[in-house]
């Protein structure tokens, strides 16, 4: 949501109520005439701001959290915005999405190593399932990954796009429970990322094919997964090869050696 100021005045959204804006979205939902209800009493937060006149200010929202849009289907949104200084709330204009149901291609489930856990040893393991899931925007299949339990959903990324099946992500758990991910950027490039049981990313890639291909190995004595195959991506010499795949500037960053990035298709604010 952006807001801009042109009301001549600084707008503050405070905790006062004199001061305090409201923000909320209309939903239109997949069977007609219906709106998306408030799955609880708060509607999303809009205060420790002060809006200065002629400016714009930018906010991200997570919809899913205040509205229920678990039904599969398309939907129409637009945001509303009030402030007890103006007159009238402001609507946005309204945007589209869809709510699909993925394929999955792979999933295992890990159990929580006993160092992330608090308690003495004994009883069942408690346990988290990974899954990589195919789902079709309209324009391409992208694969996301899902890490979560019975109870809560712990990740959901985007990770790149379905290549076709001679290019599927491969996947390992080792031995403290962490996935590791090798994924088709191309047919050249390959990103690498290993999540740990909470999803935390805890490292990241970029190999280049050569002539061997990246690969991810499991050492099934020691339960060990290393990515061997290829070589790290180089700034001078593969600028013009990864500058515009999609997905790869993430697994770029952070790497001061190495080359960023050209601009994503998708920004990483939607993969959150």
């Amino acid at each position: 949501v952006t807001m801009r100021n042109l009301s001549g005045h600084s707008l503050a959204f405070g905790e006062n109520e004199k001061l305090r804006g409201t923000l909320r979205f209309e939903i239109s939902t997949p069977y007609a005439g219906g709106f998306s209800l408030l799955l609880n009493p708060e509607t999303p937060p809009v205060k420790g701001i002060i809006l200065q006149p002629g400016t714009a200010r930018s906010f991200t929202y997570d919809v899913g959290k205040y509205y229920d849009v678990r039904r599969l289907g398309g939907y129409t949104l637009k945001a509303i915005i009030s402030h007890p200084q103006l007159n009238a709330g402001y609507e946005s204009n309204t945007t589209q999405f869809t709510v699909v149901k993925g394929t999955d291609i792979w999933r295992m489930t890990a159990g929580i190593p006993k160092y992330l856990l608090n308690r003495q040893p004994g009883g069942s393991i408690p346990t988290r399932q990974y899954r990589i899931v195919s789902y079709n925007t309209g324009r391409h299949f992208l694969y996301i990954l899902l890490i979560e339990d019975k109870d809560r959903i712990y990740l959901v990324r985007r990770l790149g796009l379905d290549l076709g099946a001679n290019l599927r992500p491969q996947c390992a758990v080792d031995d403290l429970s962490r996935l590791n991910l090798l994924i088709a950027a191309s047919p050249k490039v390959f990103a690498y990322y290993q999540y740990d049981i909470n999803g935390h990313l805890e490292k990241k890639e970029v190999r280049i094919k050569t002539a061997t291909t990246p690969r991810l190995v499991v050492n099934k004595d020691i339960g060990t997964v290393v990515l061997d195959g290829g070589r790290p991506a180089r700034r001078d010499l593969d600028y013009e090869e990864i500058k515009d795949l999609p997905f790869v500037a993430r697994a770029m960053a952070g790497h001061e050696k190495d080359i960023t990035a050209g601009k994503s298709i998708i920004d990483e604010k939607d993969e959150d």
